[in-house]
């Protein structure tokens, strides 16, 4: 990829913070569809009787809707399945620098504490260049508009 490439600061963070959130997609995706087989019932306001007419009765069709049309499921499947692509489709450094980075408690690491203490062998320039690019695809895995 291009050195001349530029991103907004705000994109980045935002990038910066979902690969931190990475190692618990797992745990939040679970979380989340444990929320929608089991919702919180709704109140019921009818007093004097009858059935709602467009009610889905079965349930297990109902909860199969309700999986299916969850943004935030379906949000958190993305990154999770984007992630997974950036970081199949990169070298053995790249991933090296993302996991230290971002996935890994290392104590607010960057790039030049890595290369100082030899974490990765390439220079500044190189780890930048490898993550910049790393970063870009990820915002284009997601839809995510960069300038």
């Amino acid at each position: 990829m291009s050195d001349k490439k530029q991103m907004r600061t705000s994109t980045k963070r935002m990038l910066e913070d979902i690969l931190r959130d990475y190692p618990e997609l797992p745990k939040y995706i679970k979380l989340r569809e444990e929320e929608l087989h089991h919702p919180t019932p709704d109140k019921d306001d009818n007093i004097g009787g009858g059935r709602a007419l467009n009610k889905i009765s079965n349930p297990v069709e109902r909860l199969v809707l309700t999986i299916d049309d969850d943004r935030r499921l379906n949000w958190l499947k993305q990154e999770q399945m984007a992630i997974d692509d950036c970081l199949d489709e990169s070298g053995e450094i790249t991933t090296e620098i993302i996991n230290k980075l971002y996935f890994h408690n290392y104590n607010n690491a960057t790039i030049r504490t890595l290369v100082n203490e030899g974490d990765v062998p390439v220079s500044y320039t190189k780890g930048y260049q490898l993550l910049n690019d790393f970063l870009f695809k990820l915002a284009k895995k997601l839809n995510i508009d960069v300038l």
